[in-house]
């Protein structure tokens, strides 16, 4: 009986010398009211100061964060008084609309399990999480451009000429075109025999070097391009620094098509993917690319449309900050918010 009393003694005086401890980490600091009284603890501004010091470095202080924590809790309190939540199908929704514009981004059709891949690998994040995430940038968006729209009309983000021309004058030698070529093939698979392709890419190669046959008719002849048969093999425009198609092609494949003049046919060229006799029609050198030239042979805007669009999103952009600073301000002028420490 003495052994039982005096293990109980010592629990409750361990407990007694433990409780301040835990206490100070969960002593509420802030108490935050819109619809409804939410406390911010101690624990909970140390937990986000770790956080904050992690992703922006040390120099980040705790008012400034408790102050974050403050204007998040107002805003979920304010979407959730205006109605901004969205329902789980919206939320599907965006994911898919996300995952659609990745696919477009980098040319492939992703299964969930790429989807999912891509997403841990470039956010950290769970597919779940990354839809909350995206979820939640949504409706702030909406409910901050809705709330303040009058901070966004379009003579407050439109850039004018000046400004648009002053930008080009200071960044003129960044805009060049870099050398490319237009070009048309005639291609050849490797097939189960890369032996008799070659034999049979040199054939009409030879053919076409001694007249007996045009580029165009053996376009229609012997080209296995499905795509480019009726274009009279033509596939476009390639820049000198194109990564993405020399990874395609191979460096071999570029070597060799941007040593042709315009109006120049090749001999057999090999590529990643095959076989090609190629005719290259136009072959533009590297140029500074003048405020009215298109950015691009393919681009259907100029260099003039590209700075308008970057200044504006720019400007949508800081109006956006302000706009939210703004939001933020009125929240906490409507709301109860009481500082429970000094």
């Amino acid at each position: 009986m003495k052994r039982t009393t005096a293990l109980f003694l010592a629990l409750v005086i361990a407990l007694v010398f433990a409780f301040p401890a835990f206490s100070a980490i969960s002593t509420p600091i802030v108490r935050v009211n819109l619809i409804r009284t939410t406390v911010i603890t101690q624990q909970q501004l140390d937990e986000k100061l770790a956080q904050y010091k992690q992703a922006y470095g040390d120099s980040i202080d705790s008012n400034t964060v408790l102050e974050a924590m403050i204007s998040d809790e107002l805003l979920e309190q304010a979407l959730e008084r205006d109605g901004y939540v969205l329902t789980e199908d919206a939320k599907n929704e965006l994911l898919a609309a996300q995952k659609s514009a990745i696919e477009q981004q980098v040319g492939v059709q992703l299964s969930d399990a790429d989807f999912a891949s891509l997403i841990q690998a470039n956010y950290g994040a769970s597919v779940e999480e990354y839809k909350d995430y995206i979820a939640d940038q949504y409706t702030v968006q909406n409910y901050v451009l809705n709330k303040k729209s009058d901070m966004f009309k379009e003579e407050n983000l439109m850039p004018t000429n000046a400004e648009v021309e002053d930008y080009y004058k200071r960044n003129k030698s960044t805009f060049i075109s870099p050398e490319n070529v237009k070009l048309s093939h005639i291609y050849f698979e490797f097939g189960d025999d890369k032996n008799a392709a070659y034999r049979k890419a040199l054939d009409v190669s030879n053919q076409i070097k001694s007249g007996r046959l045009t580029f165009e008719k053996a376009v229609t002849q012997y080209s296995e391009d499905k795509n480019s048969i009726n274009k009279a093999g033509d596939i476009g425009w390639l820049a000198i620094n194109d990564t993405e198609n020399i990874q395609v092609m191979g460096q071999n494949f570029f070597d060799k098509v941007f040593a042709l003049d315009a109006g120049e046919v090749s001999g057999v060229i090999e590529s990643n993917a095959g076989y090609h006799i190629v005719k290259v029609s136009v072959h533009n050198e590297a140029k500074f690319l003048g405020i009215d030239d298109k950015t691009s042979p393919t681009a259907d805007g100029t260099v003039r449309d590209y700075i308008t669009n970057g200044l504006y999103e720019s400007k949508m952009n800081a109006m956006f900050q302000q706009a939210y600073m703004s939001l933020i301000t009125d929240l906490k002028n409507t709301a109860s918010i009481r500082y429970l420490t000094k």
